[in-house]
């Protein structure tokens, strides 16, 4: 079965949609363009829908990713990327819209995100080691992170509630 890759940003108000609540976007936003969807097996369907790592409320996505199962490739993904656009929430945006070639993993194997920290305080705590900082300057940290062990509390720890922050996924 066909496996369409979504890759989206969470940017605006939108990221303050939880991520439980981002695959029923989607899945709403597709079904309204009638493809024809693949769903799972057993007495409680659903549609297969693969999301990526989960993102804390409040902070923005750039590179995040979603693959939902299809039945046929009936419908070109320029025309779906081109058509979700229209109709999802503002904030999210579809950047890139495919379909997989056999033997690609769904979802993608993500080992990294790069998170981008802007209007932090002055007087921030001490980040983990495993954390690469890339670039920083007065108004900008830029880190790296192994998403395996990564918890957003202590992103939110170190550098506060109100600084706006922005992860990247990297796959």
């Amino acid at each position: 079965m066909p496996v369409l890759r979504m890759i989206y940003e969470r940017q605006g108000v939108a990221r303050f949609i939880s991520v439980n609540y981002i695959g029923k976007i989607f899945e709403r936003a597709v079904r309204r363009l009638q493809v024809n969807l693949e769903f799972s097996y057993g007495y409680s369907r659903r549609v297969r829908i693969s999301l990526g790592p989960p993102v804390a409320v409040g902070i923005s996505g750039v590179n995040e990713v979603i693959d939902i199962h299809v039945k046929d490739r009936s419908i070109s993904a320029d025309v779906i990327k081109n058509s979700l656009n229209e109709v999802l929430p503002e904030g999210l945006k579809i950047t890139e819209c495919r379909y997989l070639i056999d033997g690609e993993k769904s979802p993608p194997e993500i080992k990294k995100a790069r998170y981008r920290i802007r209007q932090f305080p002055d007087n921030i705590g001490d980040m983990p080691e495993s954390w690469d900082v890339i670039s920083k300057n007065s108004d900008m940290i830029e880190i790296e992170v192994w998403i395996e062990k990564f918890k957003h509390r202590d992103l939110f720890d170190i550098f506060g509630t109100s600084c706006q922050i922005e992860r990247k996924l990297i796959f």
